[in-house]
């Protein structure tokens, strides 16, 4: 009786892992995607993987942008001659941080009244031209 159950449970065991694939493959190797645009004219381009967004000012350079793709979750950071950027958010809406992060994402975020929203995006002046943004 023991020889049957262990072959049994062995392929029950296989059939789970083969099955499983997909959700293990997204735990070791999440469907997490980075660019770094030199302009927002590449960052617009038809061949960009992951496009900014159109808020993003003409002149914006250095632009990093991490996106999951099957959350939505992103993070970006650019830099522009722009002042500010977005207008207040509805209250509430900046509750919540940052799905994704990276080396370059800032460890903390300013206060709540240093954050503007655009189009569901939350963004940020972090001093020097460089903003930072997230949805």
């Amino acid at each position: 009786m023991k020889t049957r159950a262990l072959p049994a449970a062995l392929a029950a065991a296989g059939l789970v892992a083969a099955l499983s694939g997909c959700t293990l493959a997204n735990a070791i190797t999440p469907p997490v995607e980075a660019q770094l645009y030199p302009t927002a004219a590449d960052g617009r381009a038809s061949n960009a993987s992951i496009p900014i967004p159109s808020w993003v000012p003409d002149d914006a350079t250095m632009i990093r942008i991490k996106e999951n793709s099957e959350t939505g979750a992103t993070i970006m950071q650019f830099t522009t001659g722009a002042a500010v950027l977005g207008g207040a958010c509805e209250a509430g809406a900046t509750d919540a941080a940052p799905a994704l992060q990276d080396t370059w994402w800032p460890q903390t975020l300013p206060p709540v009244e240093n954050i503007n929203c655009q189009d569901g995006w939350k963004i940020f002046g972090a001093g020097n031209g460089m903003f930072d943004a997230w949805k």
